[in-house]
């Protein structure tokens, strides 16, 4: 029945897309400019410029994730602090710089949630490729849905398990209403530990019946950017209290 709802309101949802977009005029792709009528992306840019064909091909920081240009196994950010102890490998899909920081802005802050399914696509196409099959999401802060009527991880979690079958595990809730935009670098990292929390034991139970009662044994934790890697820290070390053997996490964007 979930299944059903979400693709009626996602049919609903393209069906006034199309029809405001042709009442403006039409969309323009905001990488390269072409016209795209209802996406923001059009598909050449989504096969080009937001390829996941090499994403394994990639020489990457051990720690963070990060595609390493010179360096040799670990960048010199985690050189001088590692941050990730308890995250087996991240691996983040794009840099947060160029025409992904317009996206980023377009889908997190203005809404642009006909974003939402083409990065739940790229998403899949890397999951599929590390044979990742649970995913736990990095929870909202607490009213974020009720206040704005959507988040975005949420969202994207939704097209994960209807579109492409993978399976949610919310383990995870978010303890502190403050936004981790609103923290700079040291008052993030002071964060860690204290803003997030594994869910009462009734939701546990309640959740793990779709997992036959047991903690998974490996998850993939998944954000739409890792900045200073606090937030995916402290999730990761609240999965491996619960039991969970190897957490790996995939954000869409990395900061460099």
């Amino acid at each position: 029945m979930k299944k059903i709802w979400f693709w009626l309101k996602y049919l609903i949802k393209i069906l006034l897309r199309f029809v405001f977009s042709v009442t403006e005029g039409g969309r323009s792709c905001c990488i390269c400019g072409k016209p795209t009528f209802t996406s923001l992306i059009c598909e050449a840019c989504q096969n080009t410029k937001l390829s996941t064909e090499d994403f394994l091909t990639y020489s990457r920081c051990k720690h963070c994730g990060k595609i390493l240009v010179s360096e040799n196994e670990i960048c010199m950010q985690c050189r001088e602090e590692k941050i990730l102890n308890h995250i087996d490998f991240l691996y983040p899909l794009y840099s947060y710089r160029l025409w992904n920081k317009e996206l980023m802005f377009l889908w997190k802050t203005k809404g642009e949630r006909s974003l939402s399914p083409v990065f739940a696509k790229k998403i899949s196409e890397v999951l599929n490729q590390l044979h990742l099959e649970i995913i736990v999401p990095v929870p909202p802060r607490p009213g974020k849905i009720a206040e704005k009527g959507w988040d975005q991880i949420d969202e994207l979690c939704q097209f994960l398990r209807f579109v492409y079958d993978f399976k949610i595990c919310n383990l995870l809730e978010r303890k502190t209403h403050l936004q981790q935009k609103q923290l700079d670098r040291q008052e993030r990292l002071k964060s860690i530990g204290s803003s997030y929390a594994v869910r009462n034991p009734k939701e546990i139970c309640r959740i793990l019946k779709d997992f036959n009662g047991k903690v998974p044994e490996e998850v993939c934790l998944l954000d739409d950017v890792c900045t200073t890697g606090a937030t995916i820290e402290s999730c990761g070390s609240l999965l491996k209290q619960c039991g969970v053997k190897r957490v790996f996490a995939v954000t869409l964007f990395s900061v460099d």
